[in-house]
């Protein structure tokens, strides 16, 4: 026979049973685990949540700053009067300017009333600058000037309708003759 025959299945019972036993007494015995030292760990724990709370605090930052003119300096005397000589003079021209297209929209105005009276004499000229002197008198005579200003341009409208219609009844008319000759 070979060595491959059959082995007795009672000696390998009992040498895991022997396994077994081992073990168990190996277990059986009680280590009793040394404590772990979390007291580092309680401490990072805490100085973490300190961290954490700080962080959510909102912060206040104030800055001063200081600023400090000298007026004893040249340049900052100079600088100023330059600038207070720049506006009084751009304050003149806006107010030259001002005063200049008032006179333009007096005379433009008192182009189109003298237009509208048809005629320009100095007693009419001389009415027109006494109007001139009061606010009041101004708006009545802009609102009269528009409002014949309006009708005149009513009535040119109505002309041209008029030349038209009248040049279309003669294109008509010559198509009607034209159609009686064929």
């Amino acid at each position: 026979m070979s060595n491959t025959s059959k082995m007795d299945t009672s000696a390998v019972f009992e040498m895991f049973e022997t396994i077994n036993n081992k073990l168990n007494k190996q277990a059986n015995v009680s280590v009793e685990p040394t404590p772990i030292d979390l007291s580092a760990i309680n401490v990072i724990t805490e100085r973490f949540g300190n961290i954490i709370e700080e962080v959510r605090k909102p912060t206040i930052v104030e800055h001063q700053h200081l600023h400090i003119i000298d007026i004893r300096s040249n340049w900052f005397f100079f600088s100023w009067i330059a600038l207070a000589v720049i506006v009084l003079g751009l304050f003149w021209g806006i107010a030259n300017q001002r005063q200049t297209i008032s006179q333009y929209k007096d005379n433009d105005l008192k182009y189109r009333y003298i237009k509208m009276q048809g005629e320009a004499n100095e007693e009419n000229i001389y009415h027109i600058e006494q109007h001139f002197r009061y606010n009041d008198s101004i708006k009545i005579i802009r609102k009269q000037v528009e409002k014949y200003e309006e009708l005149v341009k009513e009535q040119a409208e109505r002309l041209e309708r008029v030349r038209r219609n009248s040049e279309e009844a003669e294109k008509l008319r010559k198509n009607v003759e034209l159609l009686k000759t064929k």
